[in-house]
């Protein structure tokens, strides 16, 4: 996949300011459809350990559209005492300020294809927590762009959490490195190109198929 990469990235305060957030609050951004195999239970899981560990005014948001499971969810939330901390903000447009407003990104899905989301917070200079499912690792270099963690593993989402939180350097050179490589390998200028390539090989396959034929 390739993404067009903004040479200009949303003010940070005014991002935060508008989904009335302080300055000071960590914050984490899950954009991901309310879909049972996109790991939402696993996250909250993986969060409710860490109320005491995490800083005092912490927060994660949540956007997408509820496929059925925002109730179910909310529960589990309110069960491990943690509702006060995710606001799930149903289906939001305005995603480039949204990611402005974060200090990370997570996908924690049980299954993915090649996400763009995952670009796309990376080109947002996010230090991404992804699962190892899909082109997720092929994305996320674990220990430089971000952390990759097991899927369905609420303890390992909660462990990358808590590092992401407790280092802000790293935060900082992880995300760094993510817009860097999104530049690099994800742009949309690269994915056209990696594909005429391909075509262009396959099709001298074919011609050299043929005039063996002949």
């Amino acid at each position: 996949n390739g993404i067009e990469v903004s040479p200009v990235l949303p003010d940070r305060n005014e991002a935060r300011q508008a989904l009335g957030l302080h300055s000071d609050t960590l914050v984490g951004v899950v954009i991901a459809n309310l879909i049972h195999y996109k790991g939402h239970r696993e996250l909250v899981r993986g969060l409710s350990h860490l109320e005491e560990e995490l800083p005092a005014n912490w927060r994660i948001l949540v956007a997408g559209r509820d496929h059925g499971i925002r109730a179910e969810l909310e529960e589990l939330a309110a069960a491990r005492g943690i509702s006060h901390r995710i606001q799930f903000l149903g289906e939001y447009s305005d995603i480039p300020r949204l990611l402005a407003a974060a200090d990370f990104g997570l996908l924690t899905s049980r299954e993915e294809g090649f996400s763009n989301v995952i670009l796309e917070g990376m080109a947002a200079g996010l230090a991404m927590i992804v699962t190892d499912v899909g082109g997720n690792a092929e994305a996320v270099l674990h220990g430089e762009t971000g952390l990759v963690v097991p899927p369905r593993n609420p303890k390992a989402i909660g462990d990358a959490i808590l590092e992401l939180a407790r280092n802000p350097e790293q935060r900082k050179c992880f995300g760094a490195a993510a817009r860097k490589r999104v530049e690099r390998e994800f742009s949309i200028d690269k994915c056209v190109k990696a594909h005429a390539d391909l075509y262009e090989e396959m099709l001298d396959r074919i011609e050299a198929r043929k005039v063996a034929a002949e």
